[in-house]
């Protein structure tokens, strides 16, 4: 979704009006922004949807806690896990439009104040080779649906090439538990769009 930090010490976002993001914040005006450092949870989060192939219609409860905010009555989520969160109101929402292999697309953009913030733990983890492809997969995953949509056949192979490119190379390297469960899910996902 882009994130951004501006010059005036806010957050730029752009998710998507498909998302469950841009619902959520057209509905409550509140963001939870997660530091994570497993690329499986890149994976839940980017993959579920409402009419979801695999049944991954929700972010997994199990992986959050809640933070109260009193000014504002309400339980915000966030990844527990999380070695720190923002959490942020929209202050100014606005679209532009945007050149991607898709074409033209017009897209939704949240300016956004932070009125929490909180670091939990020191973040020393680096993304080894095989998480890196494994987010490169996760991110051309979110691109194939969207080929397919519109029936693109020949972006819907050339993204699904990449993706098992990408497979091969993080089977190969094999021995990061978080990017092979990461990919798990990413070919089922994969493989519910291939009719």
């Amino acid at each position: 979704m882009g994130i951004r930090l501006l010059e005036d010490k806010q957050i730029q976002i752009s998710p998507f009006s498909s998302t469950s993001t841009y619902k959520n914040l057209k509905k409550s005006n509140i963001i939870a922004i997660n530091f994570v450092d497993n690329v499986y949870l890149y994976a839940l989060a980017a993959l579920k949807e409402k009419d979801s192939p695999i049944g991954l219609t929700e972010f997994p409860l199990e992986f959050y806690e809640f933070k109260y905010l009193e000014k504002r009555a309400m339980d915000v989520p966030y990844i527990k896990t999380a070695w720190g969160i923002l959490i942020c109101e929209v202050s100014q929402e606005f679209e532009k439009a945007k050149q991607n292999g898709f074409g033209e697309v017009i897209i939704p953009v949240f300016k956004l104040n932070i009125i929490f913030h909180q670091k939990f733990h020191e973040s020393y983890k680096f993304f080894n080779r095989a998480e890196n492809l494994a987010l490169e997969a996760i991110i051309l995953a979110t691109r194939l649906k969207i080929a397919k949509q519109r029936n693109d056949q020949k972006l819907f192979y050339k993204i699904h090439e990449g993706i098992l490119d990408h497979k091969g190379n993080i089977e190969r390297f094999g021995k990061n538990e978080d990017a092979l469960k990461a990919i798990e899910l990413l070919s089922n996902y994969v493989g519910s769009l291939m009719d």
